[in-house]
């Protein structure tokens, strides 16, 4: 199992990311993490690895290369961070809704994935459910309404009493 973060809360405390949001997701897990992947660039970052190295658990950096992708290169590393891991901890951030738009996109893309959303003006990781009944469109042809639609003892005489009708004439 490895966990994977985006995004950061770098106003939170190291004991608060720590005991508040890192211990919960541990104890809910059903098996233990064998890494966490993490931006390199965020203070939450430090304070996570800081709480890593204390449970034994191994810790991997992504950089964001501005060079090569320019103002593209948090969404590089944030797609590289989601492809390592099969647990997710999203913190939205406090002026936009990007991380929590694509903690939704990414549940809805990879069901079997956790995903912990720590909403902005909160500390406490929230288990992202994503709702999946949505009405599917069909075509359906003429003949196949025929066939649902047309019952074909339906309109027979009600004075058979062999047959059974569903409309009677009185």
């Amino acid at each position: 199992m490895s966990l994977g973060v985006l995004g950061s809360r770098n106003a939170l405390t190291k004991q608060i990311i720590q005991s508040e949001i890192l211990n919960p997701i541990l104890d809910d897990m059903d098996r233990p993490l064998r890494k966490i992947v993490l931006p390199e660039d965020t203070l939450s970052s430090t304070y996570i690895e800081c709480w890593a190295n204390r449970k034994d658990i191994p810790v991997e950096f992504v950089k964001s290369d501005w060079g090569t992708h320019g103002k593209r290169a948090a969404v590089f590393r944030d797609y590289q961070i989601e492809k390592q891991s099969n647990i997710l901890l999203v913190f939205e951030g406090p002026r936009s809704r990007y991380y929590l738009d694509l903690a939704e996109r990414i549940a809805k893309k990879r069901p079997e994935c956790p995903i912990y959303v720590v909403e902005a003006n909160s500390v406490t990781p929230v288990l992202l459910e994503v709702d999946f009944t949505q009405v599917s469109r069909t075509a359906i042809t003429e003949k196949e309404e025929k066939d649902i639609l047309t019952i074909p003892k339906m309109f027979a005489s009600s004075h058979k009493k062999s047959q059974s009708c569903l409309i009677n004439d009185d």
